[in-house]
This record gives structure tokens, C-alpha cells and sequence, in this order.
């Protein structure tokens, strides 16, 4: 005879839902909350469930903390958690260990909110993802790491995974934050030499009766309008931004930007290196974990950070799940190059997918240094060249009338 069970669980996008559901035992109500693509944070029933329920449900009943921890938050408090673990602390001792240690507020507040739903009778996984401070992805895979003995290996294997995507978003930032730098710098001296300097300059040639070049009247007409008009400079550019940014959060929007992005000449294929990378590793790391195909590559799909290529996961996980591998449909998809699905082949071939998928991660982590390198290369003439023209044309625009006083007299 069916039970009626509590739960509370999470959707895909991380909302809480809560209700009752009609089954003949635990597992089985837990199998068919995941099968409405819920993850279930609490599921009680029955006289022992009710009674277990209720500590459970007033934890579970606070909101969440508000706000998401950083990349190098995650990664410092899954290695220390694991680090712990592996020492023999007990959860509820390590999370107020951690909250004592805590090097920012929020952590402080997801730490202790964590811990109080730990005392509670929660599981790990569950009172993480009650807190709303977490990716889905750490979520799933603790729960993999509870269910499977192997907590402490899979923190473990966060912290790296953590550690080394926030190493390759500082390598990329590294790459392309000189050139803004210096761009930004020569646009506002520039603009400073146009809109202050030269019209003074233009004043004192004008009293001399000195004919003014087109460079000098068009550079000198250019700061006029700044100088007079600098409300308009300032606000149409801004609106156009505030405009143009409203429409890249819409999904079309954002699909075409990311498919653009794609198709650059350089830029794209270090893009794509840079989520092939983030692919391989968060898919080795769940598979490694024991989070089910299909589940992961629905995490994967919110990770990758790129919206065509996540529609290309989602043509994917239809593959694999009317039973066509992972390798096969990734080939249809198109969406990487070749030598990642044959790699990918082979590991469903040998049963080492996680252990494929991490080489693939290396080597194309090593490919990401040299695409670095060579964005870095390509990337200073082009600033090097800007800087010239822009010299070029102020001091054009100024030497030239100085040449004709000079003639005249």
C-alpha cells in the first residue's frame, strides 16, 4: 500500500518546491521526485518520518542565506572540509570549525546555517542546497559522495576542480586586462589632449591669422563638441550599453553573442578551447563521482557558459538517454572538435571516461597557455598600432598649423 511522503526539493534553476507525494516506500518516492528533474532535500513520512520530520523541517523552514560563494570560497572550504574529514573530524564539528574560520561574512552565514541544518538530522547535500549559496554541481556531487562512502575523496575532488577553474579565469582575465589597461588609457588622454588642450592651442593660432589644416579643424570641431556637448558623449553610449546588455540577457540575444564569439578567427577557437576544458573537467568530475550520466550532463550544460554549445548538451543528454552512448550524439551535436569525441569514445569503450576525460582536460588546458600566448601577441601590436594613430593624429593636428606660422613668417 502507498505511503504519503513530505518533501522539499529543488528544480533545475535552484527553486524550492515542496509538497506530498504518494509512494510505496522512501526510495521509491525519492525515484520519481528525480524523475520530475527535482532534487530532493528532504522527504519525510510515516509515524518514524514525521517524528524525524519535525527537527528536519524547522531547519529547513529558514530561508536562505542570500548571496553565492565565490569560485575561490568553494574551493577553499571543500579542501579543508575534506581535509578534515580524512583526519577523522565529524561533520557538525568541521562545519563549526569552519565557520570559526570563516574569511568573509557569507561564508560565515552558509557555514553556520549549514551546520544547524546538520544537527537537525539533514544530510550534508541537503542543507547545502537549502542555503542557496551553492552551484548545483558541488550540490550533486556531495549528495554522490553521501550515497557512495566516498565524501571526503569527492570534496577532494571539488577543491581541485575549484582550484583550477579559478586558475584558468585568472589566466584569461590576465591575458586580455594589459590591453584594456593601456586602450583606456590612451582613449583618455586623448580625449583629455582634444578637449582641453588643443582647443586653447587652436585659440592662439586663430589670433595669428594662421589658416587652420582639416586634420586641426576636425580634431579641434571633435573637443568643441565633447567640451559642449559631453552630456551626449556620456549618455548615448550608456544607453546604448544599458540597451544592448538588456537584450544579451534575453536567450536569443545571448545565443547570438555566443555563437558570434565562436565564430571570431582567433578569439573563437581559444574560446572553445577554454570550455572544452571546463566540459572535461566538470564532466570527469561528476562521472568520477558517481552522479548519473544524465544528470551531469545537465550540470555540465549550466557550466559551460556558453548557450550554443549548451543547446548542442541538450540535443546530447536526448542521445544518451534513448540509449546511444555519450560519444555518438557529442559527434552529432558538432559542437567540439573531433578529437574530443574520439577521445570520448574511447573511454566509453575502455569504462575510463572520467580518467579520459581528465587527459583531454590537460591537454587542452595546455592548449588554453599557448592560445594565451599567442591572443597576448596578437593582441599588443594591434593596442601598439592604436596608440600610433591616435599620437599620429594629435600631433598632426598641432604640428601642422606650427609648420605653416612657421612658413608664413
Amino acid at each position: 500500500m502507498d505511503r504519503v511522503f513530505t518533501y522539499r526539493a529543488r528544480d533545475a534553476e535552484g527553486r524550492l518546491a515542496q509538497g506530498t507525494i504518494k509512494a510505496a516506500d522512501e526510495a521509491a518516492a525519492a525515484e520519481l521526485l528525480r524523475a520530475q528533474g527535482l532534487f530532493v532535500t528532504g522527504l519525510f513520512g510515516g509515524e518514524k518520518g514525521e517524528a524525524e520530520g519535525g527537527a528536519r523541517a524547522a531547519a529547513a523552514a529558514q530561508p536562505p542565506v542570500g548571496g553565492r560563494l565565490k569560485v575561490q570560497s568553494l574551493a577553499r572550504l571543500s579542501r579543508h572540509l575534506s581535509v578534515m574529514m580524512q583526519a577523522g573530524v565529524g561533520l557538525s564539528a568541521a562545519l563549526h570549525t569552519l565557520a570559526g574560520q570563516a574569511e568573509t561574512r557569507l561564508e560565515k552565514r552558509v557555514l553556520e546555517a549549514a551546520k544547524a541544518r546538520v544537527d537537525a538530522g539533514n544530510p550534508l547535500a541537503g542543507a547545502l542546497a537549502e542555503t542557496g549559496a551553492f552551484p548545483p554541481l558541488f550540490i550533486h556531487m556531495v549528495e554522490a559522495g553521501e550515497v557512495t562512502g566516498r565524501l571526503d575523496e569527492v570534496l577532494a575532488r571539488l577543491a581541485d576542480y575549484y582550484e583550477k577553474d579559478h586558475d584558468l579565469r585568472q589566466r584569461v582575465k590576465g591575458a586580455l586586462t594589459y590591453p584594456a589597461v593601456v586602450a583606456s588609457f590612451a582613449v583618455i588622454v586623448v580625449g583629455v589632449l582634444m578637449t582641453f588642450v588643443i582647443p586653447r592651442f587652436v585659440e592662439v593660432l586663430s589670433q595669428s591669422d594662421v589658416p587652420l589644416p582639416r586634420i586641426t579643424q576636425i580634431v579641434f570641431g571633435v573637443g568643441k563638441f565633447v567640451q559642449t556637448r559631453w552630456y551626449v558623449v556620456l549618455g548615448v553610449p550608456a544607453l546604448i550599453g544599458v540597451a544592448v546588455g538588456y537584450w544579451l540577457r534575453t536567450d536569443r540575444g545571448r545565443y547570438w553573442y555566443d555563437s558570434t564569439v565562436l565564430r571570431l578567427p582567433v578569439i573563437g577557437r581559444f574560446m572553445e578551447k577554454v570550455i572544452v576544458v571546463r566540459f572535461a573537467q566538470t564532466l570527469a568530475s561528476l562521472v568520477a563521482a558517481g552522479v548519473p550520466i544524465l544528470q551531469s550532463l545537465e550540470i555540465v550544460e549550466r557550466v559551460v557558459g556558453n548557450s550554443r554549445i549548451a543547446m548542442g548538451l541538450r540535443q546530447v543528454r536526448s542521445g544518451v538517454r534513448e540509449g546511444a552512448g555519450i560519444a555518438l550524439p557529442l559527434a552529432q551535436a558538432g559542437i567540439f572538435p573531433p578529437v574530443v569525441t574520439q577521445m570520448m569514445a574511447v573511454g566509453e569503450e575502455g569504462g575510463a571516461l572520467d580518467s579520459l576525460l581528465m587527459k583531454l582536460a590537460g591537454f587542452y588546458e595546455q592548449e588554453v597557455d599557448r592560445g594565451i600566448k599567442s591572443l597576448t601577441s596578437l593582441i599588443e601590436p594591434v593596442v601598439i598600432v592604436f596608440l600610433g594613430l591616435c599620437v599620429a593624429l594629435v600631433a598632426a593636428s598641432v604640428i601642422l598649423p606650427m609648420f605653416r606660422m612657421t612658413q608664413m613668417v
